[in-house]
């Protein structure tokens, strides 16, 4: 039986995980279309928002085909560019100072550290979420001996092929799509918000937004 949490979701087996995950993409595509489909002016801003959407989804479809694939390297590691995504957003919706070094095509643009340090202190949540899912896109040991396992006669069990190492972990990935699709789309309406696009008008300030509490 899979976690409470993960049937809270409606995911039960790989069947309906797959179902809720894909389901869960049309939480990007919302925020999108009411945001882009009232917007007149093409700001930078504006950029910045297409971008994210556009990034959150190619990231979203293609974990699920690689969950559905039975390939955990490539699940955990698109999540992982998936849930740094999400981490993107809200760093640029609390920093509008530098809401532009996100169009910085010939610099560095904002650090992936000072983007996922910045949402470890704003969520609890999702230092323990981005720091699984790096465990398994890492080189390191869960992700190097997810296809590895030993058998109760001492017999190495290896395939070269990419597979879970149990189907409990499929549905874990399932679950994780889905709310990092929940998480993008409050997200990206806070986003839009915050800096008056589309139907949500004028722009709430141009400094950056108080540090989180201790």
């Amino acid at each position: 039986m899979p976690a409470d949490w993960i049937e809270a979701l409606g995911i039960r087996d790989a069947a309906t995980g797959a179902a809720a995950a894909r389901a869960a993409r049309e939480r990007i595509l919302e925020p999108a279309k009411r945001v882009i489909g009232t917007s007149g002016d093409i700001t930078r801003r504006f950029l910045v928002f297409t971008g994210f959407v556009s990034r959150a989804q190619c990231l979203h479809e293609a974990a699920v085909q690689m969950i559905a694939a039975e390939n955990p390297h490539a699940s955990f590691t698109l999540l992982r560019a998936y849930a740094e995504n999400a981490a993107a957003i809200l760093f640029a919706k609390d920093h509008p100072n530098l809401v532009d070094n996100f169009l910085d095509v010939d610099g560095h643009g904002i650090s992936i550290g000072r983007i996922t340090n910045y949402a470890d202190k704003r969520f609890g949540e999702f230092k323990g979420i981005y720091s699984q899912l790096s465990k398994f896109a890492h080189p390191q040991a869960l992700g190097l001996l997810s296809s590895t396992s030993v058998a109760e006669a001492g017999t190495l069990q290896w395939s070269s092929a990419p597979h879970f190492k149990k189907p409990e972990d499929q549905l874990i990935a399932y679950a994780w799509a889905v709310e990092i699709a929940e998480a993008t789309r409050h997200l990206l309406y806070e986003f839009a918000e915050r800096y008056g696009l589309g139907y949500f008008g004028t722009p709430h300030g141009s400094v950056d937004a108080p540090p989180p509490p201790p």
